[in-house]
């Protein structure tokens, strides 16, 4: 669990300061929920001892207005920076993402879909946004929370504070159990729904080919089984969880009734007052709701951790070899020399060489397939040549940083219907696509 804390603090980057800000407000939560639990006491010990005048009434009303009010200004503070936190980090996070996706090289869609990357901006870091400072907000501020009741259990009652202080320890054995069996789950879970954002886009972009191809029955098949795989992985999650979470709220609840019992008997012994009792059985009820925070942010940080592997994994994509110069050539005429290129064991290329004149016009027409596009990226260098060389002005693709190469050339891709009776013997289909290539 300290490993996965680490992780998002490092995630987190310039947010950790709204989330710092989040859990110390969540402090001061908790220290006015004290106030509240002191005016039931006020009241009860009024009761108890048979008073009748108004004191304590506007003592204890005195003690809810400050309760009322400090939890509302404290959540609400709390909830805004947790909220701001989770919004920039996935924001800039998809932001980077975007960068990097302007220098990776045209191969990398070979092994990476297109579906999935948009999965992990979508899906992966909308679970970032909401998940990660939620996780860290509920988790430390349910420890703090619970740590203050306690403190103040043990100082107002020593002996039912222990039970009180032995059910939590007891629930936490069982929340670390719970949180080492869900990290076998959380990754398969994250994958499913990476998968399934991946599928249904993909379906949803080419519903034109299935309409056209009558291909309904056949087409949704990836979507089908992607969906079927985020069933059955929410459902072990569920299977997984469930057992857990009955025993966690079971510990809670004997804990409770442990400390009622104990009140119980220690008035009936005379060696407790009957305000102190009745105070004690009440704080049964209260002292573990904070605790719960705790049980719930848990039980979401393996699913925070794994959405920020499956980022970081995405951040490694492959990015194009930059250690070009600056370069401004006097001419833009475009030479290719004997290029070759493959998409893996696919060739494209296969000897190309032709000669493109400064400040023509060029047309680059073919079936599709036939590397017209694949012909004018590699110019702007999308990816490097298998062999053979591409040079503008004289100089090599590769020689230029990225941007001095966008500067130098300019590329528009133009779908334009033809017919039979435009170009004579040509072209033997009614429509082709015409790619230009300036």
């Amino acid at each position: 669990m300290i490993e996965t804390f680490r992780k998002i603090w490092k995630f987190a980057g310039k947010e950790r300061a709204n989330i710092n800000k989040s859990v110390a407000v969540s402090f001061l939560n908790a220290v006015f929920r004290m106030f509240e639990v002191s005016a039931i006491y006020f009241v009860i010990a009024a009761l108890t001892e048979g008073q009748r005048g108004a004191k304590a009434a506007w003592i204890a009303l005195g003690f809810m207005l400050v309760s009322i009010i400090g939890n509302g200004i404290t959540a609400s503070i709390s909830k805004m920076q947790q909220t701001h936190a989770g919004y920039f980090m996935a924001a800039n996070e998809r932001i980077k993402i975007g960068n990097l996706l302007k220098g990776v090289p045209m191969g990398f869609f070979n092994d990476n879909s297109l579906g999935e990357v948009t999965g992990v901006c979508t899906t992966v870091l909308g679970n970032v946004e909401t998940l990660v400072p939620m996780t860290l907000v509920n988790i430390m501020g349910g420890v703090i929370g619970t740590i203050v009741f306690t403190a103040m259990m043990l100082f107002f009652e020593w002996r039912v504070g222990l039970i009180a202080a032995a059910g939590i320890f007891a629930y936490f054995l069982v929340v670390s159990a719970m949180e080492k069996k869900s990290a076998a789950i959380a990754p398969n879970l994250q994958k499913s729904q990476t998968a399934l954002t991946a599928a249904v886009l993909e379906y949803v972009q080419g519903m034109g080919v299935v309409k056209s191809f009558n291909l309904g029955d056949k087409g949704d098949k990836k979507a089908q089984e992607a969906l079927e795989f985020n069933r059955k992985s929410n459902l072990d999650m569920e299977n997984l969880m469930t057992p857990y979470t009955i025993f966690q709220e079971l510990v809670l609840q004997a804990a409770g009734i442990c400390m009622i019992f104990a009140s119980v008997f220690c008035w009936i012994n005379g060696t407790m007052p009957i305000a102190r009792a009745l105070m004690c059985i009440v704080m049964s009820f209260l002292v573990f709701g904070q605790i719960r925070l705790f049980g719930m942010g848990i039980s979401m940080l393996r699913l925070s951790s794994a959405s920020i592997n499956r980022t970081l994994e995405t951040e490694n994509m492959e990015q194009m070899d930059e250690r070009g110069r600056a370069l401004s050539p006097k001419s833009h005429d475009i030479v290719f020399d004997h290029v070759h290129f493959s998409y893996e064991n696919r060739e494209i290329l296969h000897g190309i060489s032709v000669k493109l004149p400064d400040k023509t016009t060029t047309a680059v027409i073919g079936p599709s397939g036939s590397g017209k596009t694949t012909l004018c990226n590699l110019v702007a260098r999308f990816w490097d040549v298998d062999s053979g060389s591409i040079k503008i002005g004289g100089n090599d693709v590769r020689d230029y940083t990225l941007e001095s190469l966008m500067e130098q050339i300019s590329m528009v891709f133009q779908n334009v219907y033809l017919f039979a009776d435009t170009i004579e013997n040509n072209i033997k289909f009614g429509k082709q696509c015409v790619e230009t290539c300036f």
